[in-house]
């Protein structure tokens, strides 16, 4: 059972309705039961006790309490990456959200195009691990973009990061947000490679291996978000 759940806008204190998929997942999937106790969520650091009190076919009447805050985290951690296959895909979307992921960018490359991918199974994905593994704040997953558009987008923290074999190796501690971006299978072409340098992106190593996308990227973005990495160095671009 998740440690929470999920809704577009915390009710206030008292009598809620409650409807949709989540009223059908707590009534008819979990059967669950009046008296059960749950916790509400607005994904931005809100959360309120509710406890159910009658539970219908798709309709649940909750009563909530008052909500608590808690602030966003000291380390933002943004994870760009190359989509791998659509189980993998998923496995990384949850996973990565576990460990502490705030924000997604799926990017294509040359060795990775589109096929058929589902940005709205990606968020659910993300949704429902960031609530088995009760996190406060729900990460935000970007809509897939080429190299290009993502290298120019201004939206990009200024500590960014390339995962690469050749980089140098993990060092420090800092905070704020950072970017790490991680390629696709058989690695990025030289000329994408090269575009990612020449826009600050500094390259570093999580080891010895050679590692799957989703591994990398999983690996990463956990040393990062436990502050295992010198994100004040990280904007800097490679000496000549």
């Amino acid at each position: 059972m998740a440690q929470r759940y999920f809704v577009d806008r915390l009710p206030d204190p008292g009598s809620f309705e409650l409807d949709g998929e989540l009223a059908h997942h707590l009534g008819t999937v979990l059967r669950s039961k009046p008296g059960t106790e749950i916790r509400l969520a607005d994904g931005r650091g809100r959360t309120a006790p509710a406890g159910i009190v009658t539970v219908e076919r798709r309709r649940i009447t909750l009563e909530v309490g008052p909500a608590t805050y808690r602030e966003p985290p000291a380390r933002s951690v943004h994870l760009a990456f190359s989509p791998p296959r659509k189980h993998r895909a998923d496995w990384l979307f949850e996973h990565a959200t576990e460990v502490g992921v705030t924000t997604f960018w799926p990017v294509w490359t040359r060795r990775t195009r589109p096929q058929g991918e589902r940005p709205d199974r990606w968020e659910r994905m993300a949704r429902a691990a960031a609530g088995q593994c009760d996190r406060d704040w729900l990460p935000e997953v970007r809509p897939a973009l080429e190299l290009d558009e993502f290298v120019a987008h201004r939206d990009l923290p200024a500590a960014k990061l390339l995962a690469d074999r050749d980089g140098e190796p993990l060092t420090g501690a800092g905070a704020g947000a950072v970017l790490l971006f991680v390629g696709p299978e058989g690695g990025l072409a030289p000329a994408e490679r090269d575009q990612l340098l020449a826009a600050g992106f500094a390259p570093r190593r999580f080891g010895e291996h050679i590692l799957r996308t989703e591994t990398a990227a999983l690996l990463g973005a956990g040393l990062l978000a436990a502050g295992l990495l010198d994100a004040d160095r990280a904007h800097e671009p490679p000496a000549d």
